[in-house]
Parts: C-alpha cells; sequence; structure tokens
C-alpha cells in the first residue's frame, strides 16, 4: 500500500483526486426573508422590533423537524451517536447513511452556527443538541476541557478555526510532526488515531 491510499484510509467523504460531476443548477434569485419584512415594516411605518430574529429569519420548523426525524433514524440514541465518531470506518459509514437519507448538512451548519452565536462547533455536538436536548457545545469549550499534549495535540488549531467539522488528519498535520510522520510511515497512525476519536469524542463537556 502506498503513501496515498493508506492516507485515503484516513479521511472521511471521498478519497483524494476523486472528480465528482454534477449538472449545474438553474440560477434562483432568492431573498432573505428578514430582509422582505424589514421593506414591509419600513413601507408601513412600523416597528422593527418585531420582525423576527437571526435565528429564525432563514429556518422554519418544518424544514428543521424533516433534518431531524431524518438524523434521527441514523443515530437512535446518544450512545450510537458516540460510537458512530468513535473511529474513521464508523464516521464514513455514518456519512453514507446521512447522504442516502439525504440529511442537509449545509443547511444544519447554517443553523448551529447560528443558534451557538456564530461561535464554531463540532458537527458532533451539535447533534447531541439537536436530538438529544444536550447542551451545545463549541469547540473552544470542548478543547478547553481536554488535556491533550500528546502527537495529535496539532490538529486541534485547524479544527478550532474551522466549524461543523469534525477531528482529522490532514496531509499538511503530518508534514509538521515528526510524531504523526513516525506513525504514517510504520502504518500505525490510523489505528493510534482511532483511539484517540474515542477518548475526544467520548468525553463528557
Amino acid at each position: 500500500m502506498n503513501d496515498s491510499e493508506y492516507f485515503n484510509i484516513m479521511t472521511y467523504g471521498k478519497p483524494t483526486g476523486t472528480i465528482n460531476v454534477v449538472p449545474h443548477p438553474e440560477d434562483i434569485i432568492d431573498v432573505d426573508p428578514f430582509v422582505i419584512a424589514s421593506m414591509k415594516a419600513r413601507l408601513n411605518n412600523e416597528s422593527l422590533n418585531n420582525v423576527y430574529d437571526l435565528t429564525d429569519r432563514a429556518f422554519d420548523e418544518l424544514t428543521l423537524l424533516r433534518e431531524r426525524n431524518k438524523l434521527k433514524s441514523v443515530f437512535r440514541s446518544l450512545t450510537e451517536l458516540q460510537d458512530a465518531f468513535s473511529s474513521i470506518k464508523s464516521i464514513k459509514t455514518i456519512q453514507e447513511e446521512m447522504n442516502f437519507e439525504e440529511v442537509n448538512r449545509d443547511l444544519l451548519s447554517r443553523y448551529s452556527f447560528s443558534i451557538a452565536n456564530e461561535k464554531n462547533v463540532d458537527e458532533y455536538d451539535f447533534y447531541r443538541s439537536f436530538l438529544f436536548d444536550e447542551n451545545l457545545t463549541s469547540k473552544a469549550e470542548r478543547t478547553s476541557r481536554i488535556n491533550i499534549n500528546g502527537t495529535f495535540a496539532i490538529l486541534l488549531e485547524d479544527y478550532r478555526m474551522t466549524h461543523f467539522e469534525m477531528l482529522k488528519i490532514t496531509k499538511e498535520a503530518i508534514q509538521m510532526s515528526s510524531g504523526l510522520q513516525t506513525l504514517f510511515k510504520e502504518r500505525k497512525l490510523g489505528s493510534a488515531f482511532d483511539e484517540f476519536l474515542t477518548a475526544f469524542y467520548g468525553i463528557k463537556v
């Protein structure tokens, strides 16, 4: 197994170099409902205090309920959710299941950013809150409560900077860390990262 093949084993989604051809959608003119509501209020000389707030403006309850029901068919309990994020293989499996259920992860990403007051959150932590009424934890909060000084600490900088993405290994991180390079060359990085994922998502925050 060459380096590229081994790295693809440790990444989520499509393998590196995959080309996805999709038809170009028709252009749709979409106006933010908040803008429309604001214009109507101004034309009628009404106060803007009753115009709905940031969390309501782009998301309706029926749409969110449909997405919640799709996700509940994938994650039937908090334990199943935690298990799903405990290894590279299980993460790939649940991504395939969410694709099959046509979960709108882009919508959920935007919604989670809104309800988190524009703080970066992990996809896992959003599902904990969205499906099982757990407190919504930001990435900054999650990483501050976990004592990580080992080989995988280098992954946390990019992790904290990105919204809705789970913890992952990048080529850049491997190139910058001698510890990750050694594990990669010995073909032990995948199993070591699985152990780290179990600990990272298994801790209660």
